[in-house]
């Protein structure tokens, strides 16, 4: 249960611990919250590569 409040806070989405109560931001140790940068970092690099490949597909087929 506690990866899930990690992976809800690195990706921004607020989770309550049960179906009844409100969502809360938790409050994270700091090796949860290297971990929850860790994830949001490895997530920002891959869109990084994604975008570099599909702008680089456009300059081979386009371009050149």
């Amino acid at each position: 249960m506690r990866f899930w409040l990690i992976w809800a806070r690195a990706t921004g989405h607020l989770m309550g611990r049960t179906d009844d109560d409100k969502p809360d931001v938790p409050v994270l140790t700091l090796r949860e919250a290297k971990v929850a940068l860790l994830l949001k970092t490895f997530w920002v690099i891959i869109h990084v590569i994604t975008c570099f490949f599909i702008i680089a597909n456009f300059f081979y087929t386009h371009i050149l």
